[in-house]
């Protein structure tokens, strides 16, 4: 990859990434202080769910559109990206419709019977409309990186959702609007719509914009290489939900939602700490796909570690700083003053700082035709990290949990590096 084509899209995606990772952080501090940490927790619960649900919703497309449209738009095969397009949008939809509509006919039964409370009953109903909309961000910014824009891809993040809410917020308390948790949630629905519609105008009428997709006479959807990946693509889908959701998803359903919304804000303040990779792993990403049909094995080891190098060089010293001073960015950010939150943020810190050292281990495998090693792994790994999960909220605290979750994951990334170390041929 050349170092001006690596530097600008760095750049342009680490302007993108910024506003995404600032929307997560800035929509903590904003409920916070115009409601209270007990709404946050509500709209957290609520959107945990979301992404739980959008996993099933997209079915694995996501990454296997990722990897199949990266390889046809290298080879400018505008008919096979139509029709990945249009099978995306057929499977996905359905499958939305079909889960929005349970959600809103059982939210009754949700709201009293699992999360055990009433706070949460009008809100799943407004988030359960927002379903549809963004699984296809989702799978919007899949297309983004395939046609090589990780630029654009930051959009569709939840962060950028996010952000568009803040700024909807401020616009509304500004004009007088009282703001509560079902507004939150219509503000998080018109968002999602908004930028949805953003990104289709991109995509069509710019980037495809010769793009014959609704003008398909041959519909193969149970011939080729996409239905045929999404099984393993669900799962690993499944699992880098749990990796990530994880924690505030189980926390929902034992913790009053005070505390959840505490422990959402202390979680994604230390995730932040992934956010260049995040960017350099964007820009990645298609180069590893193309590189996997003709076993490239020297330049697929250049790229991987080019990317975890790059990745650990810029993240390094900002890890050292929030742990230095993690009670300060706690206090002043959060106004949290909780001695085991504090230790809690240092150990999801030191998670994340180890998944910046072993590198884009799920990326890499991903995109180089290494999905089915990387389920087993993953669906073992996750099997694990819940039994820890769970037993630390049932037996323990929210400090044991963390220190479950960093072991869980440490066990995980290990297991990766042996799958590595064979494909790469080379020590890591």
């Amino acid at each position: 990859m050349q170092l001006n084509y690596l530097i600008s899209k760095f750049f342009l995606s680490t302007i993108a990434k910024f506003i995404a990772s600032l929307g997560v952080i800035l929509f903590n501090i904003i409920i916070i202080y115009f409601n209270n940490a007990n709404s946050l927790g509500v709209i957290s619960s609520a959107l945990s769910l979301i992404v739980f649900l959008s996993i099933f919703t997209k079915f694995g497309l996501n990454l296997a559109s990722l990897k199949l449209t990266s390889i046809f738009y290298e080879k400018k095969d505008l008919n096979q990206i139509n029709q990945l397009i249009l099978q995306t949008i057929l499977i996905s939809g359905i499958i939305s419709f079909f889960l929005s509509l349970c959600l809103i006919f059982f939210e009754k039964e949700i709201s009293t019977e699992i999360y055990k409370n009433d706070e949460i009953k009008g809100v799943l109903k407004i988030f359960a409309i927002s379903l549809p909309f963004f699984t296809f961000l989702q799978l919007q910014k899949s297309l983004f990186k395939s046609f090589k824009k990780p630029e654009l891809s930051g959009l569709s993040d939840v962060g950028s959702i996010l952000f568009l809410v803040c700024v909807i917020i401020l616009f509304s308390v500004v004009i007088g609007i009282n703001l509560n948790t079902y507004r939150i949630s219509i503000f998080f629905l018109f968002s999602c719509i908004i930028i949805f519609s953003l990104n289709n105008f991109i995509l069509f009428y710019v980037i495809l914009k010769n793009s014959k997709i609704f003008r398909i006479n041959n519909f193969p959807i149970l011939k080729n290489n996409l239905v045929k990946s999404l099984p393993d693509y669900f799962s690993i889908d499944f699992v880098n939900y749990i990796n990530v959701w994880g924690c505030i998803f189980f926390c929902s359903f034992f913790f009053k939602s005070e505390i959840v919304g505490s422990f959402s804000s202390v979680y994604w303040l230390a995730y932040s700490l992934i956010f260049f990779p995040m960017v350099l792993n964007s820009i990645y990403a298609p180069y590893y796909a193309i590189n996997s049909k003709p076993k490239n094995i020297s330049q697929q080891n250049k790229l991987f570690y080019q990317n975890r190098n790059l990745s650990f060089i810029i993240t390094f010293p900002i890890f050292l700083v929030l742990f230095i001073f993690s009670d300060f960015f706690l206090e002043t950010i959060f106004d949290i003053y909780s001695y085991e939150f504090n230790i809690i943020f240092k150990i999801l810190l030191i998670n994340s700082l180890i998944r910046i050292i072993f590198g884009p281990q799920n990326l890499f495998l991903n995109m180089t035709d290494e999905q089915k090693s990387l389920k087993f792994i993953l669906i073992s790994c996750a099997i694990i990290q819940i039994f820890l999960i769970l037993s630390s909220l049932i037996f323990f605290d929210l400090i044991y949990l963390a220190i479950f979750f960093l072991i869980s994951n440490l066990i995980k990334h290990l297991w990766l590096m042996k799958i590595l170390y064979k494909k790469l041929n080379s020590q890591i």
